[in-house]
């Protein structure tokens, strides 16, 4: 029995060592594409055309931040009222949550473009931040979280010591959320920072393109080292949030 476990354990390894090499097979291909002198290359393609990268990367950079602040600001707050407090028609804005989720953003493209310039924010940064700052994901998953971390009994205790609506989620939410915010934060820059359909549709000038359309523009003429620029950030990000991540991911399966 134990000899089949450990050839279980080895397969297992193997298995996973397989999948890793797999996953990093595209970031090690944008790096010999970069070159040994990536550096000297950055430089050269940031003075290029007046440094459209350096714009690119501050319109991604301002663009991502502003909107995850919405995003994950909103989405939780959204999470925890469907989940703790008793409010009209809850079930149904859950299932239109849910619903919303599920649809593609190839289909709500656009149904966005058009509400955007309704408002006259087409081809403008803030009509792009408006549109991709709704995260249903961060919202079903706030729900589901707070649902498990916030028993009925526990919030029935902070109403009898006097906290209303606001009050439980400063006190009782938030507190007991960390690893549910480190989540949300990771996963909404993730699809932020990526982002790419609903730009290439709302935004039409150039210069006010995002680094993912950027990629595009460049025509192979230096993609891989505006990739590796892409990277960064995301595995800054991560490396820096992976135990809160871990703990948010797992924190379901050891409830008892």
């Amino acid at each position: 029995m134990r000899n089949y476990e450990k050839r279980n354990a080895t397969l297992i390894k193997l298995t996973l060592w397989a999948l890793t090499i797999l996953v990093f097979l595209p970031f090690l291909w944008l790096l010999k594409e970069a070159g040994p002198n990536y550096l000297v290359t950055l430089k050269y393609l940031s003075l290029d055309q007046n440094g459209i990268v350096l714009v690119w990367l501050k319109n991604s950079a301002f663009f991502t931040l502003t909107a995850l602040a919405i995003s994950v600001l909103s989405s939780i707050t959204a999470g925890f009222v469907l989940a703790i407090l008793e409010i009209p028609f809850r079930r149904f804005m859950l299932f239109i949550t849910l619903i919303t989720m599920l649809i593609p953003i190839t289909a709500m493209a656009m149904p966005l473009y058009v509400l955007i310039d309704k408002i006259h924010l087409n081809d403008n940064l803030w009509g792009l931040i408006i549109a991709s700052s709704y995260y249903p994901f961060g919202t079903f998953l706030s729900y589901l979280y707070f649902v498990s971390a916030l028993p009925g009994d526990l919030v029935g205790m902070g109403r009898i010591d006097g906290l209303g609506d606001w009050g439980l989620f400063w006190h009782l939410g938030i507190p007991l959320s960390k690893a549910l915010w480190s989540i949300v934060i990771f996963f909404s820059f993730l699809s932020l920072w990526n982002s790419y359909q609903l730009p290439k549709v709302l935004l039409n000038d150039p210069i006010h393109s995002t680094l993912p359309m950027g990629l595009e523009l460049l025509y192979g003429n230096g993609t891989a080292i505006v990739g590796v620029l892409m990277l960064v950030p995301v595995i800054l990000l991560y490396l820096l949030s992976q135990r809160s991540i871990e703990r948010g991911i797992f924190s379901g399966a050891v409830k008892g």
